[in-house]
């Protein structure tokens, strides 16, 4: 895990954002004021069960959000900028260069006509700079790796005027493709260029999709439930992936799942949603050994212990709140057995009641 002295070095701050869907049955109130806190190097695991507000605070980040969607009330500051206030324009330059996010399902989202050769090319032609580079190191016949490049820091000054043909910025190109997929696991990167995605196996395809996304160089890497569909042993392997990655990449995560034992196995830190808000957030460690907020407690306790055989297994009591008709103040409190009636009339705020333990609960 990175060490706790980055926790004030802060990259991405989300201020109580706050997102309805038109549709309808009437205006779905999808987040309730989320507040959250993405810091240099980190990775952050935002869990929750479906229907949370998990994929919607990402789809609101990286500027993907659905038609029918609409920003109440909120900012996003990225390096000093409000995000929800740049133009369609700037957020598609965005996404091509500092965030990056890789989805769950990678057969959705890789273009089933085009190799993944050809995919990942495209990638490349964007980083102009890095092209450059990578050219002048082939014409010095040094060895080139993606790797050199890959941290933003060890990025030497751009050589904007190095002259090279099509011919050898392509060639470069496809080393730099194979490298990358060398980086990513997958074995025989050069068979693999040449393959479309149909004939790639689930985490194979899921290796190309963060290949892809790791070329943009990003600062924020997204990556939102990864690991769900694909089989347990799949799933090792490519948290195991992540975690070996972390070292040699400058961007900090944002880990999306349902899973908390993924979150446990690669996060720092975990945020915990419920309703549309993020109700707690703390190092990992400290989530599993002290939680604070009543739906965490009753989470953790609903997980089956191999250690404690039990005759009936822990549950949550009551339903997810319908988001149309949302409970007033905590939309936990209607499943809650400590709330009490300020709970009823407005949402607690998240505030840090131990060092760097954060809760939204008025038991605090």
């Amino acid at each position: 895990m990175n060490d706790q002295a980055n926790e004030n070095e802060t990259v991405l701050e989300i201020r109580n954002l706050k997102v309805n869907f038109h549709t309808y049955r009437g205006e779905v109130k999808a987040l309730n004021g989320v507040d959250l806190k993405l810091r240099t190097k980190e990775v952050l695991a935002l869990v929750g069960e479906s229907g949370c507000g998990k994929s919607v605070t990402v789809q609101t980040l990286i500027g993907l959000l659905p038609e029918n969607a609409f920003v109440l009330e909120g900012e996003m500051i990225l390096n000093g900028k409000d995000l929800l206030k740049n133009t369609k324009e700037e957020m598609r330059v965005l996404r091509s260069h500092t965030l990056a996010i890789v989805f769950q399902d990678p057969m959705t989202f890789l273009n089933p006509v085009l190799t993944i050769g050809t995919q990942l090319e495209e990638v490349f032609t964007l980083q102009k700079d890095l092209l450059a580079e990578a050219t002048t190191i082939e014409k010095s016949k040094r060895e080139l790796k993606f790797a050199d490049f890959i941290k933003r820091e060890s990025f030497e000054t751009p050589h904007k005027n190095v002259k090279a043909s099509r011919r050898e910025i392509k060639k470069v190109t496809k080393k730099l493709c194979a490298d990358i997929l060398s980086l990513v696991k997958l074995p025989d990167p050069e068979r693999i260029l040449k393959q479309y995605p149909f004939e790639l196996s689930g985490g194979m395809r899921q290796r190309a999709m963060i290949a892809m996304a790791l070329a943009r160089r990003p600062s924020i890497f997204i990556a939102d439930e990864i690991t769900t569909a694909l089989d347990v042993t799949i799933q090792a392997q490519i948290l195991h992936l992540l975690k070996e990655l972390r070292d040699k990449i400058d961007a900090s995560t944002l880990m999306i799942t349902h899973d908390l034992s993924v979150a446990a196995e690669t996060a720092d830190r975990i945020a915990v949603m419920y309703g549309g808000n993020v109700v707690e957030v703390t190092f990992t460690p400290d989530l599993f050994k002290k939680p604070l907020h009543p739906y965490t407690q009753m989470l953790l306790n609903a997980i089956p212990n191999i250690a404690k055989p039990t005759d009936r297994l822990e549950s949550i009591p009551g339903t997810v709140p319908e988001m149309i008709n949302p409970p007033f103040g905590c939309r936990f409190h209607p499943r809650c057995k400590y709330a009490m009636d300020v709970c009823t009339k407005e949402r607690p705020k998240l505030e840090e009641v131990e060092k760097g333990h954060e809760v939204a609960c008025y038991l605090y």
